[in-house]
C-alpha cells in the first residue's frame, strides 16, 4: 500500500512540473509575440525638413547649424525637447512646431523671450513654410527642406 502512494505522489509531481513548463512556455511565446508586434508597429521618426541657424545672437551656436524637423518638434533648453538648445535666452520649453496638411505651424509655449515667425509674434499658432524665419529668443532659424 505505501508503494502505491509513493508512485501516485511521484506522478503528481511530474505532472506539476510538466504543467509548470507548459505555462512558462506560453508566457515566453506571448512576450515574444508582443515584442515582435510592437517592433513592427513603432513608426520611425521621419525628418520633414530642417531648421538652420542663420543668426545665433549672443549664443555660442554657430550659424549654419542644422536641426532635423520631426512631425511634432519642440524647442527648448530642457532635456525632453526634440531640439535642445543650451542658451539662457531659450526657455526650458520654448516653442512648438508641428506639420499638418502640408503646412508647418509654430506656436510659443509661454516663453520669456517669445517666438516669432517672420518677426510676427507666435502667441497663437502661425503657419510657416520653407524659407520662413523663426526666431526663438535671440536665435534666428530658417526652415529648409
Amino acid at each position: 500500500m505505501p508503494l502505491q502512494i509513493d508512485v501516485f505522489l511521484l506522478i503528481l509531481r511530474l505532472l506539476f512540473i510538466v504543467l509548470l513548463y507548459l505555462f512558462l512556455m506560453q508566457v515566453v511565446i506571448a512576450i515574444t509575440r508582443d515584442l515582435r508586434r510592437s517592433k513592427d508597429s513603432t513608426p520611425v521618426p521621419t525628418t520633414l525638413g530642417h531648421l538652420v541657424v542663420i543668426h545665433s545672437g549672443p549664443s555660442a551656436i554657430p550659424p549654419g547649424t542644422s536641426y532635423p524637423l520631426m512631425p511634432r518638434t519642440t524647442i527648448g533648453r530642457g532635456p525632453t525637447n526634440t531640439i535642445q538648445i543650451k542658451d539662457q535666452t531659450v526657455s526650458a520649453e520654448h516653442t512648438h512646431l508641428w506639420y499638418q496638411n502640408g503646412t508647418w505651424y509654430v506656436q510659443d509655449a509661454g516663453s520669456a523671450n517669445g517666438t516669432f515667425v517672420n518677426e510676427q509674434p507666435a502667441r497663437e499658432p502661425l503657419p510657416a513654410k520653407v524659407g520662413d524665419v523663426i526666431r526663438v529668443g535671440y536665435i534666428r532659424f530658417q526652415i529648409k527642406p
